[in-house]
């Protein structure tokens, strides 16, 4: 019988917490709630590829005088459709916004103005291809989402019932996922919040949320980016903030929270190249009494940003320097949250944003050159 409680007892000890370890990562149950627990080796699984080769296809350059030619100034927001054309959103245009490429890099057509009518923005904040193969656009100067065909004519425009919109979109089951910020000077805290609508623009659930001290009221401020960061694949969306430790949350369009993703990581002091940018940010006039509240933290949040493909896969820049000085490292998950690599990429980051892109099996950056124009590069990944 005493045996019996002996063995009754490891047993309980291997299953307690609904806990499953395997090799390089652990899988438990919080609340319901899967979470997988990664640690700093990643795991190794001949089912899974271990690194891949980026095989350079073409680049648009802007400072290209035939590009000049065609009105494009910069690159602020972009995205692909499925046949691999490109449609680039420029802002500081003079003529039209939008700019299509085809998939060797051939410029194509323009269109969209600047304005307040139909078809026209005011502060695009987020470009987007959808499932029907349409450009939407969402612009947070007229509150208002517009989409065109891949031709650029103006399908349909919807107004935005909702005060204080940074970004977001339309899914393709109908609702919204929404940025929006509320911040006010008299505040205690600036908070953003990341939350999914219904297609009446009624509030379905608070997905994410980064709150920080308002320094315009005496409060110290970590010179850090306080990212809330939220991105779309296929089916999911994916939230995180830099605040919150390592922890990025999965979930469905109808909101449900199918899985947290989180990593152990090694503490990354602020280098000396990053407070120097940093504080280039706050040079204006503007923010005299303000500037000298900031205070560098002893290390770095565990990461930058991340992306997504359209396979579920992920993809989070550190602040671990890479195998070269303009390179980072970033941590390579499988579509269930896996740590599978680590892989040294160039530094494709534009202040709080990564301007890159994993789509089609593709990898498109956009990087400023020494001269100040901005290319963007197409690569072919070849998985290993």
């Amino acid at each position: 019988m005493r045996k019996f409680f002996i063995i009754l007892g490891i047993i309980f000890l291997l299953v307690w917490g609904c806990k499953e370890k395997q090799k390089g990562f652990e899988r438990i149950i919080e609340n319901g709630v899967e979470v997988i627990i990664n640690h700093l080796e990643p795991f190794r699984d001949k089912s899974e590829p271990s690194d891949f080769a980026l095989l350079e296809e073409f680049t648009i350059d802007l400072e290209r005088e035939d590009l000049g030619k065609t009105g494009l100034v910069n690159i602020e927001l972009f995205d692909i459709d499925r046949k691999g054309n490109i449609y680039i959103l420029s802002p500081k245009s003079r003529e039209n916004l939008i700019y299509k490429f085809d998939n060797k890099g051939n410029f194509v057509k323009s269109f969209a103005k600047k304005g307040k009518g139909p078809g026209e923005f005011e502060y695009p904040s987020n470009l987007i291809v959808n499932s029907k193969n349409e450009i939407v656009i969402t612009d947070r100067g007229n509150n208002k989402i517009s989409i065109f065909s891949r031709e650029g004519i103006l399908l349909k425009e919807i107004k935005i019932l909702l005060p204080e919109i940074r970004g977001g979109i339309p899914l393709k089951n109908g609702n919204y996922i929404f940025l929006r910020a509320e911040i006010k000077p008299t505040a205690e805290k600036f908070i953003h919040t990341v939350s999914l609508f219904d297609s009446n623009f009624n509030k379905i659930k608070e997905l994410d949320r980064a709150e920080f001290p308002n320094p315009i009221i005496g409060r110290r401020l970590e010179a850090t980016f306080h990212n809330l960061i939220w991105r779309i694949s296929e089916d999911k969306i994916f939230t995180g903030t830099q605040d919150a430790g390592y922890e990025i949350k999965v979930y469905d369009f109808k909101g449900n929270l199918l899985r947290k993703i989180r990593k152990e990581y090694k503490k990354i002091p602020p280098s000396e190249e990053y407070k120097k940018n940093y504080m280039k940010l706050f040079k204006s006039p503007l923010f005299d009494g303000i500037r000298d509240k900031f205070y560098f933290p002893k290390s770095m949040p565990p990461f930058h940003s991340f992306l997504v493909d359209e396979k579920g896969r992920l993809y989070v820049m550190t602040y671990e320097r890479g195998e070269n000085l303009d390179e980072y490292i970033f941590d390579i998950f499988n579509s269930r949250g896996i740590f599978i690599f680590r892989k040294s990429l160039k530094d494709f980051s534009k202040i709080e944003k990564l301007m890159g892109k994993f789509k089609n099996n593709k990898f498109y950056c956009v990087k400023e050159k020494e001269s100040g124009f901005q290319k963007l590069t197409v690569y072919k990944m070849k998985w290993i």
